[in-house]
């Protein structure tokens, strides 16, 4: 019986998930644009997008033409942890 709950205890310990946003993971992915993005850096916006099989959000700037809300984005560089760079899908 001892085998038994020994064994039953190691199974469980492989159910375990990290369970963190990997904002990485980011980059090449398609996105929406929540917040307007003021044009050629001039401040931030955010965005939505599908990561790691949830809604993240990140702040977000753009080198090019300001970016009004609803528009479709690809992310295509992390500026830091929290902030990515996008540009018009």
């Amino acid at each position: 019986m001892m085998v038994l709950v020994a064994w039953l205890f190691s199974l469980q310990s492989r159910l375990h998930q990290d369970g963190n946003v990997d904002p990485a993971g980011a980059v090449g992915t398609a996105a929406r644009v929540y917040l307007a993005l003021p044009a050629a850096g001039a401040g931030k916006g955010k965005i939505t997008l599908a990561l790691q099989g949830r809604t993240a959000e990140f702040a977000a700037v753009t080198d090019g033409p300001a970016l009004p809300t609803g528009t479709d984005v690809v992310v295509y560089e992390m500026v830091n942890e929290t902030t990515v760079a996008v540009r018009r899908a």
